[in-house]
């Protein structure tokens, strides 16, 4: 409904709520006590929003037939906070750490399951791959190899921190075949020469393009 921290709003938050009744949830900042956030939701239907960084504490209100946000759902509102305190923040390179909130109703009071989630953004090449260009200064050769699909796949779980394969295995060559900016996995490889290397001139525009995924 607003947002109140004059901040951008880039952390996912994900509800699943039991139907029957409208929530009313508002962010409140762990260290001021301000209210940072609001939004309104239907019981029983996807709701995802995306929230200002910091450290809030969550407060739900429920019930049926909606009176404002001074008398909320009226005398029968239900008000519940969350006991943890939800961090949204950066998480290492690209990746923006939110959560998910699974709400179930136990009699009349409700409970809630917390668990992370991310949005992971990486770059991956549009457009046909050009050759291979060799390089006077380093006498370095390397390739892009595979489609822009498999380097997008690997760099996203080189950047979720996944440990590297063993050596000699078929997923280690795999990798080798492919290329990611920065891995340590994938060294380039010296080529060795008789003739001099002259720099070659770029005959195609190559463009990059960033791709956001929720991956947890």
């Amino acid at each position: 409904m607003w947002n109140r921290t004059g901040l951008p709003a880039v952390f996912p938050l994900q509800v699943k709520s039991p139907p029957g009744a409208d929530y009313y949830l508002v962010l409140s900042s762990e260290e001021s006590g301000d209210e940072a956030l609001a939004a309104y939701f239907k019981g029983g239907a996807f709701f995802k929003v995306l929230v200002p960084p910091g450290r809030f504490v969550l407060h739900f209100a429920s019930g049926s037939g909606w009176q404002g946000e001074r008398r909320l759902f009226g005398p029968e509102t239900r008000v519940f906070k969350l006991p943890d305190v939800l961090e949204f923040a950066i998480r290492g390179a690209g990746i923006k750490g939110g959560h998910k909130i699974t709400l179930t109703r136990s009699g009349a009071y409700l409970q809630a399951a917390v668990k992370e989630q991310y949005i992971c953004q990486v770059a991956s090449l549009d457009g046909p791959v050009p050759e291979p260009r060799p390089l006077q200064e380093t006498g370095h050769l390397f390739r892009l190899g595979g489609d822009r699909h498999e380097r997008w796949d690997l760099h996203l779980r080189w950047r979720l921190g996944l440990r590297a394969p063993e050596a000699g295995t078929a997923e280690q060559l795999w990798q080798r075949r492919r290329f990611v900016l920065g891995s340590p996995l994938l060294p380039r490889r010296r080529v060795i020469r008789h003739d001099p290397i002259t720099r070659q001139a770029e005959t195609r525009f190559r463009s990059y393009s960033v791709r956001s995924l929720f991956c947890g």
